[in-house]
Protein backbone atom coordinates (compact mmCIF):
# COMPACT_ATOMS: atom_id res chain seq x y z
CA UNK A 1 0.00 0.00 0.00
CA UNK A 2 1.25 3.27 -0.77
CA UNK A 3 1.97 5.96 1.73
CA UNK A 4 -1.40 8.07 0.76
CA UNK A 5 -3.49 5.42 1.06
CA UNK A 6 -2.22 4.40 4.42
CA UNK A 7 -2.55 8.29 5.62
CA UNK A 8 -6.16 7.92 4.48
CA UNK A 9 -7.40 5.23 6.39
CA UNK A 10 -5.40 6.56 9.40
CA UNK A 11 -7.47 9.90 9.02
CA UNK A 12 -10.85 7.93 8.75
CA UNK A 13 -10.00 6.01 11.80
CA UNK A 14 -9.27 9.11 14.06
CA UNK A 15 -12.28 10.82 12.58
CA UNK A 16 -14.25 7.71 13.69
CA UNK A 17 -12.54 7.98 17.34
CA UNK A 18 -13.15 11.52 17.42
CA UNK A 19 -17.11 11.02 16.58
CA UNK A 20 -17.05 8.57 19.00
CA UNK A 21 -15.23 10.97 21.91
CA UNK A 22 -17.72 13.83 21.19
CA UNK A 23 -20.37 11.17 21.79
CA UNK A 24 -19.63 10.49 25.26
CA UNK A 25 -18.66 14.34 25.23
CA UNK A 26 -22.54 15.24 24.79
CA UNK A 27 -23.50 12.25 27.37
CA UNK A 28 -21.13 13.80 29.86
CA UNK A 29 -22.58 17.49 29.61
CA UNK A 30 -26.05 15.83 29.83
CA UNK A 31 -25.15 14.95 33.16
CA UNK A 32 -23.24 17.98 33.78
CA UNK A 33 -20.02 15.50 34.76
CA UNK A 34 -16.97 17.69 35.31
CA UNK A 35 -14.85 15.73 33.14
CA UNK A 36 -16.60 16.55 29.68
CA UNK A 37 -14.71 19.82 29.44
CA UNK A 38 -11.67 17.92 29.17
CA UNK A 39 -12.50 15.20 27.14
CA UNK A 40 -14.32 18.10 24.80
CA UNK A 41 -10.88 19.75 24.62
CA UNK A 42 -9.43 16.58 23.57
CA UNK A 43 -12.29 16.25 20.96
CA UNK A 44 -11.14 19.26 19.58
CA UNK A 45 -7.31 18.61 20.25
CA UNK A 46 -7.58 15.76 17.42
CA UNK A 47 -9.81 17.41 15.27
CA UNK A 48 -7.08 20.11 14.83
CA UNK A 49 -4.48 17.27 14.37
CA UNK A 50 -7.18 15.44 11.77
CA UNK A 51 -7.10 18.92 10.11
CA UNK A 52 -2.98 19.02 10.02
CA UNK A 53 -2.70 15.12 8.66
CA UNK A 54 -5.49 16.26 5.84
CA UNK A 55 -3.61 19.05 4.56
CA UNK A 56 -0.54 17.24 4.14
CA UNK A 57 1.47 17.67 1.29
CA UNK A 58 4.26 15.36 2.05
CA UNK A 59 2.31 12.59 0.78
Amino acid sequence: MDKRYQLDLTIQDLRQAKNIIQRAVDRLEQINHSKSFTLNNLANDLKDFIEELDSDEEF
